[in-house]
């Protein structure tokens, strides 16, 4: 690069740069080196967002599949405890069911238990009319194993057949005893319904 001062002095006393044509060779390829630097990081730049944008897709679509997959978990943990409340409310109303029903037999029992408590001394005495031994014949074939054990020998006359008058039939039962491991024993059987 040369500097010259002009031949003729300018009126504002400036200088005027002149360039060879190595200089203007040499400043071109420094512009072409820093055009294809620029272009390098560009092409760099480019490469990396390309490759975020990569990152960030397969992130967003694995993203979505544990959302969907966490969604159907969902969905299906909600239809399984629908269903364990519809079956544990069925089971409830089973129970609740089961449950009134036992009261009503234990109740039942036990006002049978009760009934038979006044009824068997009567008719161990014979002191009992025929409808209250028919009447005992019926409790003792309605207990588990359909037998009650006393302590002294029943009369004989007792082993016959009865006939009790329930709300809708005619039920005939027989009563039967026996001496079974040192107590005495009367059965009682229902014979006929009519």
């Amino acid at each position: 690069m040369v500097t010259t001062n002009p031949p003729h002095p300018s009126p504002r006393n400036q200088w005027v740069v002149s360039y060879t044509q190595s200089d203007v060779d040499t400043i071109r390829e420094q512009i072409e080196q820093n055009e294809a630097a620029k272009r390098r990081w560009l092409f760099l730049a480019l490469m990396i967002a390309v490759g975020a944008l990569i990152g960030v897709i397969i992130l967003v679509s694995s993203s979505y599949a544990l959302y969907s997959k966490s969604e159907s978990d969902k969905r299906r943990l909600s239809d399984e405890n629908a269903a364990l409340k519809t079956a544990g409310d069925q089971c409830q109303q089973q129970l609740k069911a089961a449950t009134v029903a036992q009261e009503r037999e234990t109740q039942a029992r036990a006002e049978a238990q009760s009934r038979l408590g006044t009824l068997l001394p009567a008719v161990l005495r014979s002191s009992a009319s025929e409808a209250d031994t028919a009447a005992f014949a019926h409790m003792v074939s309605s207990l588990p194993y359909s037998r009650v054990e006393v302590e002294q020998k029943p009369p004989d006359k007792l082993f016959r057949n009865w006939r009790y008058k329930s709300d809708s039939a005619m039920e005939i039962y027989t009563l039967v005893g026996g001496f079974v491991d040192g107590k005495w024993v009367i059965h009682s059987n229902l014979v006929a319904r009519k």
